[in-house]
Formats: C-alpha cells, sequence, structure tokens
C-alpha cells in the first residue's frame, strides 16, 4: 500500500489517496481501477494533466513522475495473476482500467540531464560561431548544422513519441517544440543557401544571429518542459 499525492487537475490543490501498489519485476505499478466503476478515479485524471506526484511508502517519501507504460496489457496480466480481484474490477466494466508507472526521480544521470548536456554543446559551439570572424561563419556552419539537424531528427523520431505516449500532459508543449523545430530548420536552410552561394559574410551572420536567438529560447522552453519527464523514464547514455 502506498499513498499517492497527485495535484488536482480542476483545483490545483494536492490530492492524496491510498493505492495498492505492485512491483513487477522492479517496476513500481498501480492500477486505476477505482473497483470496476464505470469513470477513471479523480488521482488518474490528475495525472493526465500533471504527472509529477510524490508517492509514500511505509519506508520513504520521494518524488516521481506518473506515466502510461507502453507494454499496458502485459502489465495488468501480471497484476491480474498476483491479485485476481483486478480481473474480476475489470470484468465489471467496459472502461480498460489503465495501468500507471511511477518512476522516481531521485536516480543518478538521467536522460534529462544528458539532453541538457547535449544543449550546452550546442550553446558553445554557437557562441564560438558568432564570436568568430564573419568570414568563417560559412565554413564553420555547416558542421554545426548537421549536428543540430541530427539532434532533432532524434527528439522528433524517438524522443518524443514517447514522452507523448507516456505522458498525456506533455501534448501541448510537444507540438510546440515540434513547430519550433520546423522553425529552426527553415533558418538552417536559409544560412546554407547563403553559405553555398558565397554570399554577404554580413547577412550570413544576421541569419546565423536569428538561428542563435531561436535556438536559445528553443533550448530554454524544451528544458523548462521535458527534462523531468526524461528524467524519470531512461538513464542517459553511455
Amino acid at each position: 500500500m502506498i499513498h499517492l499525492t497527485t495535484t488536482g487537475a480542476r483545483t490545483g490543490r494536492p490530492h492524496r489517496v491510498p493505492l495498492g501498489d505492485m512491483d513487477i519485476d522492479g517496476r513500481l505499478v498501480v492500477v486505476a481501477s477505482a473497483m470496476g466503476s464505470p469513470k477513471h478515479p479523480a488521482w488518474y485524471h490528475n495525472i493526465r494533466r500533471n504527472p509529477l506526484v510524490t508517492v509514500e511508502t511505509d519506508a520513504e517519501t520521494f518524488e516521481a513522475m506518473a506515466a502510461l507504460p507502453p507494454d499496458r496489457d502485459a502489465l495488468f496480466a501480471a497484476v491480474a495473476e498476483r491479485e485476481p480481484g483486478f480481473a474480476a474490477y475489470q470484468a465489471r466494466t467496459t472502461r480498460i482500467l489503465p495501468v500507471v508507472e511511477l518512476h522516481r526521480l531521485d536516480d543518478g544521470r538521467r536522460m534529462g540531464d544528458w539532453l541538457v548536456e547535449v544543449h550546452d554543446w550546442l550553446r558553445a559551439e554557437l557562441r564560438d560561431l558568432r564570436d568568430g570572424e564573419t568570414r568563417r561563419l560559412s565554413a564553420k556552419c555547416s558542421g554545426f548544422c548537421t549536428a543540430l539537424t541530427r539532434h532533432h531528427t532524434g527528439e522528433g523520431g524517438a524522443i518524443f513519441p514517447m514522452l507523448a505516449a507516456r505522458f498525456p500532459a506533455l501534448a501541448p508543449a510537444l507540438a510546440k517544440l515540434e513547430e519550433e523545430h520546423g522553425v529552426v530548420a527553415r533558418l538552417q536552410e536559409e544560412i546554407q543557401r547563403l553559405a553555398d552561394g558565397e554570399t554577404d559574410p554580413v547577412r550570413l551572420r544576421a541569419e546565423f544571429d536569428r538561428l542563435a536567438s531561436a535556438l536559445d529560447a528553443h533550448f530554454a522552453y524544451e528544458e523548462r518542459t521535458i527534462v523531468t519527464a526524461l528524467n524519470a523514464l531512461a538513464p542517459a547514455p553511455d
């Protein structure tokens, strides 16, 4: 048994509720069963709006992110095998009982920390480019733009879909980040066009300054909105 404190989706106030928890292969899970009620419990609506929660056990209290796991069916089968009452709850209702995985946040260097490190490297590269000689921008910006494109392609192809599936509350932020990726890509295309055409280096610097400004804002927003969720899901790459 744990106590889960969520933030009210409508009130914004703390909402503390006792729940039966289960450890499935080292994963802490709870089921939004409401004993087979036709409606989801309030705490489940809360975590869909704000997935940051507090978990209290008999031994400790810790912060966590409440996520919707991609292998919900397998987890529910494992839960029902161990506690058949959950299968009975599912039989009482037509709604699919959600399984929620609780990822603790105090577990060393994580994926979100790694994302910030990547951003810091890109920021440093930007500073070097902006502080360098204007005539060298054309030669140096190609390598930077290639690295940036790979970074954004990885986010859009893997990281953002993973976050969208597990944290529905992040949908508006992820949509905004995707839009910003498009803005950055168009700025990169213009810079590359100017660089390939050996245009006026002053104009090239002006476009690069626009890119730098857009990236500064983009990185800051991304770090505010998704780093905590990423830290909940995975360790940093080696």
